[in-house]
């Protein structure tokens, strides 16, 4: 039944330091994000255009400014998130590749996702497609995860590439600060929308951010 979830908080084992990073114009983003999450059909190619010049004017510094705080969050989930599906992982949102070391590691079978051809340009992994999140170019039910690290959730899209014991990681490095923050009851309620089925999370908080992991059933 849609709403029925359960939800599993763990305590912070990774500490919040002082100088947190500040992000103009984020409360806007996030709303935006909320809209999406909750009608993805808001979303239009002008807007997934404009999201791509703007990443693509940011490729450039996206490292120097992020690099450092960003793989925290997501190495905390990978710590103590499991246990973990086998078989390809799908990663929306990688960017220039700051995170892609930590997914690889555990999925060998990594496939880089992100709409800025300047920002994929950046990165080193070998499997590279430049997509949109709303409309991703891989088969139904042909990933064991999907981890989306400061990106808009599409949840229909993240369900149907999922198996049916996939898995989806999401994080956001500066937490309910981040631009593309969304609480986890709505990243649920957004993929339980997408299903039609339950949903579990788990989630936590790492260094200025925070993860979530979601299961079906």
């Amino acid at each position: 039944m849609v709403g029925s979830m359960t939800a599993v908080v763990l305590p912070r084992v990774i500490a919040t330091p002082e100088g947190k990073p500040k992000r103009p114009g984020a409360i806007d983003t996030q709303l935006r994000a909320l809209q999406i999450a909750r009608d993805p059909s808001s979303w239009d190619d002008q807007e997934a255009s404009a999201t791509a010049v703007r990443f693509d004017d940011l490729a450039a510094v996206w490292d120097a400014e992020r690099a450092s705080y960003r793989p925290a969050p997501l190495a905390d989930a990978l710590a103590r998130g499991g246990p973990w599906p086998v078989g390809q992982c799908i990663e929306i949102g990688s960017g220039t590749g700051v995170l892609t070391p930590l997914v690889s590691a555990q999925w060998k079978d990594t496939v880089c996702v992100d709409i800025s051809a300047a920002m994929l340009a950046r990165s080193r992994w070998r499997a590279r497609v430049q997509a949109d999140g709303a409309r991703l170019p891989f088969r139904t039910a042909s990933a064991a995860a999907v981890v989306i690290g400061d990106a808009p959730l599409f949840a229909h899209e993240v369900t149907r590439v999922l198996d049916g014991s996939g898995v989806m990681i999401w994080v956001n490095a500066l937490g309910s600060d981040a631009p593309y923050y969304l609480p986890t009851s709505e990243i649920t309620l957004a993929l339980e929308r997408a299903t039609a089925g339950s949903w579990s999370s788990v989630e936590s908080q790492a260094l200025w951010g925070s993860w979530a992991v979601l299961r079906h059933g």
